[in-house]
């Protein structure tokens, strides 16, 4: 027998390997998807436990997402109120009619600056006289003490950041027109330090209250597996390995996750609406148009994300140390 008529082996070739390997990824997507489905008709199926279920992680997660809604709307106030804390600056008194014009029109082109206004040395002279009540005495003096003012009013574009301010204020103070820059940074210091404290209680309270979701979601994923302990104990005879069992569990902390994240966003919108037209009034009282803002389109996305991956975390870990006790006898 030559060697062309000796039978021939079959060879494993890199279409069957190819062919094996999409067969096996379409079966992981297959079994991804029906875990996904199934978990989410397990949920609807029972809907009543699943909202309430959802509404307390909701609860937890809207009170985070609430204060960084408040630390919001202070920042949108901060910028507002910034626009009546004006720089006094004092101009050389030695400055020509010309020079100050010109020094107006320079400080008028800064960027952050929302306006300004020009009292002369005349004019600054009637003011205090008016206020001081020293008339008497400034009538004797040869010649006016006072220098020129311009009262610049930063713009809302700084936000409140006394770091910006303060950065403006020596680009100001170092022109050779101007005597000196006066402007109460205080008031700044003690917002900005107010929102620090704010918003690293917004990340203290986010964190216990993520444990808490994590727990909660835990605790849930664990009653679901005792309840469906002979299913499990079944789907294993049969050759089923825990990653497979476990998947619709895990699917399960996502949905939860992902409902509470839009309950929470449901939530603060409502607390928002509520509150809406009692701060307008308010704010019309102290001649301002500030208007509470509400959660958007980001804090749901994020709310949605942080919900979901909380979720899975928590049915991570309480498939990971419960489902191993069930195994068949």
């Amino acid at each position: 027998m030559s060697a062309d008529d000796s039978p021939r082996r079959p060879r494993r070739g890199a279409h069957g390997v190819q062919s094996r390997f999409a067969s096996r990824f379409a079966s992981y997507v297959h079994h991804h998807r029906e875990s996904l489905l199934s978990s989410l008709e397990r949920l609807l199926a029972t809907p009543l436990q699943s909202v309430m279920t959802m509404l307390v992680l909701a609860i937890a997660l809207a009170l985070p997402a609430s204060l960084f809604t408040a630390m919001d709307n202070l920042r949108q106030l901060g910028g507002e109120v910034e626009l009546s804390a004006r720089m006094t600056v004092f101009v050389e008194r030695t400055t020509q009619d010309e020079e100050l014009e010109a020094l107006v029109a320079d400080l008028a082109a800064l960027e952050g600056v929302a306006d300004l206004t020009l009292v002369s040395r005349e004019q600054a002279l009637v003011d205090f006289r008016e206020s001081s009540g020293f008339g008497d005495v400034l009538n004797l003096l040869d010649e006016n003490p006072l220098p020129a003012v311009v009262m610049v009013e930063p713009s809302a574009a700084l936000g409140g950041d006394h770091g910006r301010v303060s950065a403006l204020a020596s680009t100001i103070g170092a022109d050779p027109r101007v005597d000196d820059v006066v402007v109460d940074l205080a008031w700044l210091q003690r917002f900005q330090a107010l929102l620090d404290i704010g918003r690293r209680l917004v990340w203290a309270l986010g964190g216990a209250l993520g444990i808490g979701v994590l727990l909660i979601v835990g605790n849930t994923i664990r009653m679901a597996i005792a309840s469906r302990r002979e299913e499990i104990v079944v789907i294993k005879l049969i050759g089923g390995t825990n990653r497979f069992v476990r998947r619709p569990f895990l699917y399960s902390g996502l949905w939860y996750g992902i409902g509470a994240g839009l309950l929470a966003w449901l939530l603060v919108t409502l607390a928002v609406a509520l509150l809406t037209a009692t701060i307008g009034q308010l704010a019309a009282l102290y001649q301002s148009g500030f208007r509470l803002m509400g959660p958007g389109l980001g804090s749901l996305v994020a709310l949605l994300v942080c919900g979901g991956l909380l979720g899975l975390a928590g049915a991570w870990s309480a498939v990971s140390v419960h489902l191993r006790h069930v195994e068949p006898e």
